[in-house]
């Protein structure tokens, strides 16, 4: 199995698309740093909802919040770098070569969870770094921001790559995950208002949303950093990790290669 990961990681090594990501992560970053810096105040609009950069901790909070911007790119490189397995028939080689199909799924998940995490870490990184504020915000509080962001995105990985391995096609890969990351507010919504018809289904949403990744990402962003979000952040995202990672790998057994 460790060569099958070996495999893969040095496959990303060699990814234009990986450098791409990560570069286009630390240019964005430093862009809106820039302009702050200038107060200069900007916004993004996400499907009407508009989100305004006033200061370094808002550039820091977008990173959180997957679904603004970050999210996408790191869809788009897990549902491309996964597909290509399937588009350049290369899963065949290492079923034959490796004859064991745990691990070139566990492989996946792992280097997915590793490039999402990578993605925002570079992002936050380089909003600190920029902001020429970075011995106060490292003793106020970011540090567990971060790390608490890290294990987010590591979750995030893992959903994306468990979509991205169970749909053949490249192009569909790219749709569903995107879908994923851009509709998410609004998946959440419909499903509070169907859980509106009874204060039992009230409550199970409430709490599944709140365990899910919209949900930690949205508490990590606007709410304090009690002990109550860290320890939700930790355990959910740890939970939503194994859990994807399980389910994938049993049915990626079945798979037709």
């Amino acid at each position: 199995m460790l060569n099958i990961i070996n495999g893969d990681f040095y496959r990303i090594k060699k990814s234009i698309l990986f450098y791409g990501v990560i570069i286009f992560a630390g240019q964005i970053s430093f862009l809106l740093m820039i302009l702050n810096g200038q107060d200069i105040r900007i916004g993004i609009s996400i499907f009407g909802n508009l989100t305004t950069f006033i200061s370094p901790e808002d550039v820091i909070a977008l990173g959180v919040q997957y679904q603004k911007g970050l999210g996408i790119i790191v869809a788009v490189f897990i549902s491309v770098f996964i597909g290509q397995e399937y588009q350049w028939n290369t899963w065949q080689h290492k079923w034959l070569i490796s004859k064991n199909r745990f691990g070139m799924y566990l492989s996946k998940a792992i280097l997915s969870a590793t490039v999402s995490a990578l993605t925002f870490l570079v992002f936050v990184l380089c909003a600190l770094l920029f902001s020429g504020q970075i011995s106060v915000m490292l003793t106020g509080g970011y540090i567990t921001t971060v790390l608490c962001g890290s294990l987010i995105y590591i979750a995030l990985g893992a959903v994306l790559c468990f979509i991205s391995m169970l749909i053949k096609n490249n192009t569909t890969s790219v749709i569903v995950t995107l879908c994923y990351i851009l509709f998410s507010e609004t998946i959440v919504t419909v499903l509070q208002n169907i859980g509106s018809v009874s204060k039992a289904t009230e409550n199970i949403i409430a709490w599944c949303v709140q365990h899910s990744i919209y949900g930690m990402s949205s508490a990590l962003a606007t709410a304090s950093m009690t002990p109550e979000v860290i320890s939700t952040t930790v355990i959910s995202s740890f939970v939503i990790f194994i859990a994807t990672t399980i389910i994938g790998m049993f049915l990626f057994r079945k798979y037709e290669l």
